[in-house]
Order: structure tokens, then sequence, then C-alpha cells
């Protein structure tokens, strides 16, 4: 993988950081790494280099990083719960180039919760990696650093446990966790708004017409079924109404309810991407956003329906069938 920078991070359990950045330099060439999961043979950090110097860089600048003490509002302890919390700014990004984030948690911690999200937006919430590095007995957050704007803001918030009996079989997934390579969303920060909008109807439509099979439901001019053609059309996608008496509380409830079904039978990316859309729906149902919230429904695609179904999340499920 050919990337720009790495932004590399290590906290220790006295509440202390380590923290520099490796860029790519033109006198050396092109940064091109892998991640630990790619090779087996022995690596200082949290990528593999396919070139020697920015190895050897990368040492040096981790050797003689300056070690510095984290504030308490920052790095605290509740009963056997460690949180850290840190915000990120101004992460210089542009087209075509990549930037990471690697954060090392101290050795032998287990988290259980890691949440990345917009300093700009609040509520965005970031996709991550976290991987256990054996190698290193720690756990390793990975964050991809692209945006429109130019700079990446972003919050990173982990809560863990020292776990060094346990250590050795502990996981970490959430509905936010992606596969290396797997940050599906990307283009959402090279997009403008309105192009995000447009993009994700696109989406929506083909997501369904994937997953439920031929079945169409109408709301827009143009050629349907699996050998129509159509050209010069311009499509407004739209939805069925909701009831004007939907109890949006219920709903809210419902979703909550699911999303946290879901959760321990997730099993792909997929899956927990889909997960993500339940959430996303419910804070819509909360805020009686009645089109953000069907968007991110329709979204979920079958694995949602068919699970809401078996659990018998009613409204949750009579929802999804008024729009199919």
């Amino acid at each position: 993988m050919n990337i720009h920078a790495i932004i590399h991070e290590q906290i220790e359990w006295d509440g202390t950081a380590k923290s520099f950045q490796l860029k790519a330099n033109d006198s050396i060439g092109d940064l091109w790494v892998a991640f630990p999961n790619e090779y087996s043979h022995r690596r200082r950090g949290p990528f593999y280099f396919m070139d020697q110097e920015y190895e050897t860089i990368f040492h040096s600048k981790e050797s003689s990083c300056r070690q510095v003490k984290i504030s308490a509002n920052n790095f605290y302890k509740i009963g056997s719960e460690y949180i850290f919390k840190t915000t990120w700014q101004r992460v210089p990004t542009q087209r075509g180039e990549l930037t990471y984030y690697a954060l090392y948690l101290p050795e032998f911690a287990v988290p259980t919760n890691v949440n990345v999200t917009d300093a700009r937006s609040e509520g965005r919430e970031f996709t991550k990696n976290v991987f256990r590095d054996d190698d290193k007995h720690r756990f390793v957050v990975y964050v991809e650093c692209t945006s429109r704007y130019g700079f990446f803001d972003f919050n990173i918030n982990c809560r863990f446990h020292e776990r060094q009996v346990f250590f050795s079989h502990a996981e970490y997934n959430d509905y936010k966790t992606v596969p290396f390579y797997g940050h599906l969303n990307a283009w959402k920060w090279l997009a403008s708004d309105d192009e995000v909008e447009q993009i994700e109807q696109v989406f929506v439509t083909n997501h369904y017409h994937n997953n439920m099979g031929d079945q169409y439901h109408v709301n827009q001019a143009g050629a349907v079924g699996p050998n129509s053609s159509a050209s010069g059309n311009t499509f407004n996608q739209m939805n069925n109404p909701l009831a004007d008496n939907l109890n949006y509380e219920q709903l809210a409830e419902e979703l909550s309810l699911l999303r946290q079904a879901l959760l321990p039978n997730a099993t792909s990316p997929e899956h927990y991407q889909a997960i993500g859309e339940v959430a996303n729906a419910e804070l819509a149902a909360k805020e009686k956003n009645g089109s953000k919230l069907i968007k991110h429904l329709t979204a979920a695609g079958k694995w949602v329906f068919d699970f809401a179904t078996k659990v018998g999340t009613s409204v949750v499920t009579d929802l999804i069938k008024s729009q199919m």
C-alpha cells in the first residue's frame, strides 16, 4: 500500500505517550507499507516497510521521540477500566494521498470500546481497524485519514482493561470496525454533501436489487426489470410516505433492541455495516427525522429485515415492508 504519511502514537499504563510522524521522502521514494497480518518476519511498528531506509527512520524517530505525560482529563481510571481520549486536528490530506494514524494501547490492554468520531461534525463516527499485535502484546487502532476539506480532524476515545492472562485470546469488533483495506466509505470524504446524497441513493437502490431479488417498487419514472434499459431519464428517488401516527419512540426502542440482538450474530464486514445503518436509523427515529430514518433502514438490507422478523420487532418490520 502506497501512503503519504504515518502518525504513530503509543500510550503506557503510567499515563505517558510517544507520538511522531513519518512522511514519504522524495529522496527515498514512495512510502510502501503492509499491515502486520500480511507477513510474519520481524517488524518494529504497526506496519511492514518495503524500503529498509524508511524502517530505519521509523526506528530512529521512535527511539528519540520525547515521552510526554497525558493530562488527567485525557487518561484516567474508573474502577478497573482505563479511559484514554485525544483529538487530532488539521491532519493534512490531499486527493490521491493517504495518511494512517496508528495508536498502540498499553501492553496487555484489552479494549472494551473504541470510538473514532469526526471533530467537525457531532455524531459522525468513522470506521477503524482494531488489531491484536501478538509480537508487541498490544492492541493497535488504525484510522484512515481522508477528507474533502484538505484536513482531517478526529476524536478518539478508548476504554480498556489490563488482561495479561486473556490477552492472547482477546478480540475486538463493533459495527464500525472494518478489515484491513476495508474502509468502504472513504469516498464520502472526497465528495460534496450533495454528491454524497446522490451516490447514496444509487447505493440504496442497488443494495435492494442485489439483496432482495427481482422485486421492483416503482417510485420513479424509467425502465425497470433485469433486462430493461432506459436513457435520457432524470431519476428523482422517492420513498413511500410515512404514516402520520408513526410512533417514533417505539420505533427507536425496537431499533435499539434489534441493534443489540444483531451484534452477537455479526460474522462479516457487511453485517457490521448493516448494523451501522440500524444505529443511524435509531438516531433518526429519536430525532423524528423520517427521511433519514427510511434512508438508513432501506440501506440495512435483507439480513436485518430477516432478523427483525425473527426477533419480533413488528414496527420495524412493517416499516421496512412498506418501503419494499
